[in-house]
């Protein structure tokens, strides 16, 4: 069988980040000897002709269409990608394949998105064993609506096949994406070594797409895909994307020891959460080439820390931004301002105690994307926000009713401006599009905050 795999993702900022969830999908298909192709839009200045093009070469059977984001997540400079991406299905529904929709950003709302592009089919969360099964069954002419993770419409009613987890997983096939154009505009190369989360952060998707129990892939595999993309790509800059490296720390200290045993001289950032950070993980990751750590702290005062359903304390972030000063490792903080529980009290407070810690970079976001299936869903149709059942597939965002939303964005441009640290996509405050391009033209890698300024104390 011949398959084209297209990556919709067409959304550069804050860097291009190259489709390894479709990479992973790709992997699953090939080890049945089928001819596998990614066609990657992120790039493409003529959509059209890049897919007619494809299409033309691969002359495919089946076709898979991924998502990765419906919107920017940004307010309010809110962007809906979803219009694009239909005429992209448009585009191919002449064709008259089977086309199979999957992605993170489909997996949230599985059937607005099926009913919006007008395709049958999709695959909820992980697609690896889905895909492949839904390939075997189409090529052997069998029922394929029983797969697990498979959506599908069907006499105008949507079915719902029982999601399941992969109990382990390996390295993409990376040998299919364009990895030097990325790391040129993208500055890094992006390699996950874990599925799952069971944190609780009431607006967080990540638990019901990848489950809430953590499913890591071994120390050695995760090294071997790093040796592999330096030697093979010339990458020297790696981002860890999954949410919490650090947990559990015994499989992040096995991570770095076995970096080091090995004598890998690579580059890499990641995300940590400060639950459990201890001064010995952090000596090792900067042993082992971290050169910058990104919390997704999201709140910096007691209450809007516990509205937000976080997992650690005020005093457990400003605990941890200290070993990081003195393990020299840079810092940035991702805050999510106007949230539950946001008041200008609170606003104030929170912009106090990033000057206290002083990373290298606070990106502060404004407003809460509100996602199905999560807590701050239930919250928003209790205060009446949203209503139950609303579609929300068009961005909707939660800001809190104890702030005014002008007093809100005013106050935090006003204090950004003056934070030569400070970082806000949804005001443009640091973050053009066009700047970070020029400074990757420059030569610069990994994340674009460790060339800000911190504030002098």
């Amino acid at each position: 069988m011949r398959i084209l795999l297209i990556s919709a993702n067409r959304e550069k900022s804050p860097c291009p980040a190259a489709p390894i969830g479709l990479a992973y999908v790709a992997s699953s298909i090939l080890k049945d000897g089928h001819e596998v192709e990614i066609l990657d839009l992120c790039f493409a200045e003529d959509v059209d002709a890049v897919l007619q093009q494809a299409i033309s070469g691969t002359k495919p059977d089946i076709i898979g269409l991924s998502i990765r984001n419906v919107d920017n997540l940004t307010y309010p400079r809110s962007i809906f990608y979803l219009p694009d991406i239909k005429a992209v299905a448009d585009r191919l529904k002449p064709l008259r394949l089977p086309i199979v929709v999957g992605g993170s950003g489909f997996s949230l709302f599985p059937e607005a998105i099926l009913r919006y592009l007008g395709l049958e089919f999709g695959i909820i969360g992980e697609g690896e064993i889905a895909f492949r099964e839904f390939v075997r069954r189409y090529e052997q002419h069998n029922e394929i609506n029983g797969i697990s993770n498979l959506v599908y419409l069907k006499d105008g009613g949507f079915h719902s096949n029982p999601i399941n987890h992969m109990k382990d997983f390996s390295s993409p096939a990376r040998q299919l994406l364009d990895n030097e154009r990325y790391f040129k505009l993208g500055g890094m190369g992006n390699i996950q070594t874990k599925r799952g989360c069971p944190f609780k952060c009431i607006y967080c998707t990540y638990p019901y797409l990848n489950g809430n129990r953590i499913r890591c892939r071994s120390e050695q595999d995760i090294v071997d895909e790093l040796e592999e993309v330096k030697n093979n790509y010339g990458i020297d800059y790696i981002f860890f994307i999954d949410d919490i490296f650090n947990h559990p720390i015994g499989h992040a200290i096995g991570i770095c020891k076995e970096i080091i045993r090995r004598g890998l001289q690579i580059d890499w950032a990641c995300f940590v959460t400060p639950k459990g950070m201890t001064f010995e993980l952090l000596k090792l990751m900067k042993q082992a080439g971290c050169k910058g750590i990104e919390f997704g702290t999201d709140a910096a005062t007691v209450a809007t820390i516990s509205k937000m359903g976080k997992s650690f304390t005020l005093n457990e972030i400003r605990k941890v931004s200290a070993m990081c000063d003195d393990a020299g490792l840079e810092t940035a903080h991702y805050l999510i301002l106007g949230g539950p529980g946001e008041t200008e009290e609170t606003l104030e407070q929170t912009f106090a105690f990033m000057a206290e810690t002083n990373p290298k970079a606070v990106i502060a976001m404004t407003g809460v994307r509100i996602y199905p299936n999560t807590g701050l869903e239930t919250l928003s149709i209790k205060e009446g926000v949203i209503k139950k059942g609303e579609d929300i597939l068009s961005p909707r965002f939660y800001l809190s009713s104890l702030i005014g939303e002008d007093v809100l964005l005013s106050k935090i441009k006003e204090h950004a401006l003056q934070q030569p640290n400070w970082v806000v996509p949804g005001q443009d405050i640091r973050n053009s599009e066009e700047t970070m391009a020029f400074l990757r033209q420059l030569g610069n890698r990994g994340p674009l905050w460790n060339m800000l300024k911190k504030n002098i104390k």
